[in-house]
């Protein structure tokens, strides 16, 4: 049962109950405080699939993700710039990785997770968005999006693909952004299938 996993954790750790929901505060960028951590462990309240993973992160007690429909721990890197440098078949580093979100519902693949800054996307992922990229699924479709690393000035970009003229588009209210036109070699990261935003009072604004 999750609420004797909970106590469990807690036990494994060390931490009081307090500085639990302090640190998921911090970790999950919403409020969680001491009753919520209390409920938790007597079964009153249900566990997130993301606290579970940030519980796992912070107490060092493995999460029983077999409790978890379909739920899969999904890395997030820091930067555009480390899942540029990751090679095809080269596995994730652990030092580039910021932390572990939660994700359910996925299909098969090789996921990564980005936290969107800018706002050349922003009619789709706001700033600070996080983005599930298939590092699988390299196949560029018509208006689909994707993580490109394209060679020159341009980098590692977010950006929607058009195949007539090819070129990677912003799919953006703020008409400052241009097409990238492919003059340079390129290599899809992947494709992003989801994109999401806490927009709750204790979201997290790391857009720029």
């Amino acid at each position: 049962m999750l609420q004797e996993w909970a106590r469990d954790a807690l036990k494994h750790s060390g931490l009081s109950q307090a500085e639990l929901a302090r640190r998921l505060t911090a970790h999950l960028h919403r409020a969680i405080d001491r009753a919520a951590v209390n409920k938790m462990t007597l079964g009153k309240r249900a566990i997130a699939g993301d606290e579970m993973i940030a519980i796992e992160e912070i107490t060092g007690f493995p999460a029983p993700l077999e409790n978890a429909d379909g739920l899969i721990k999904v890395p997030m890197l820091d930067s555009l710039v480390s899942a540029g440098n990751l090679s095809p078949r080269e596995p994730v580093k652990p030092e580039d990785v910021d932390r572990y979100v939660a994700a359910s519902g996925l299909p098969p693949g090789d996921w990564i997770a980005l936290s969107v800054e800018g706002d050349s996307m922003d009619l789709v992922s706001p700033p600070g968005s996080v983005i599930f990229i298939n590092r699988a699924d390299t196949r560029l479709v018509e208006g689909g999006f994707y993580v490109v690393a394209i060679e020159g000035d341009h980098g590692t970009t977010y950006k929607r693909y058009r195949a007539s003229p090819e070129h990677f588009a912003p799919y953006s209210t703020n008409r400052d952004h241009g097409p990238v036109i492919i003059d340079d070699a390129f290599r899809v990261v992947g494709r992003v299938y989801r994109t999401m935003l806490d927009i709750g009072p204790h979201a997290s604004r790391r857009g720029k």
